[in-house]
């Protein structure tokens, strides 16, 4: 956990993912973004965690672990799950009501990747902030933890 002058600086959330609490999900994560002066990236915030949360819920049986995490010049977004299929962008016909995801994903990251570990997979993401305005200044310190990684996909922007 990474804390500047009282104000905890990371979503951690466990989730049994179920559509009617998106809208907590969402709600608090606007709430925490704007604390930390990152509310201009907001939207995009939320639409990626919506996303890879709706996901989760499809495909993984809506049990996961959320991590959202400033460490400026970047957004870092996690979402664990204990799946190990690689999610795999897809064609969507016109009148599909999904098969989108992956697309709206890789075109409001700056970096996105899906690493297989011991217990599942974990799909990371990257989404550039902006200079935010800050009134207090403060050193903060992170901690680092370590996973297994077995097989990486990944699909970054140039």
């Amino acid at each position: 956990m990474v804390n500047v002058a009282g104000i905890e600086r990371e979503l951690r959330l466990s989730l049994a993912v179920r559509p009617e609490e998106l809208r907590h999900i969402r709600c608090d994560l606007v709430t925490r973004l704007d604390s930390w002066g990152y509310g201009t990236v907001s939207d995009t915030a939320v639409l990626v965690v919506i996303e890879l949360l709706t996901n989760v819920y499809k495909h993984a049986g809506g049990q996961c672990d959320l991590l959202v995490i400033p460490v400026e010049p970047r957004l870092l977004i996690t979402v664990s799950d204990a799946v190990m299929a690689v999610p795999a962008r897809r064609e969507a016909s016109a009148g599909a009501e999904d098969g989108r995801g992956l697309v709206l994903i890789d075109e409001l990251t700056d970096h996105w990747e899906t690493v297989l570990t011991a217990s599942g997979k974990d799909v990371r993401c990257s989404i550039h902030l902006p200079s935010a305005v800050k009134t207090m200044t403060a050193t903060t310190s992170t901690s680092t933890s370590t996973s297994t990684s077995a097989t990486s996909t990944s699909t970054s922007k140039g």
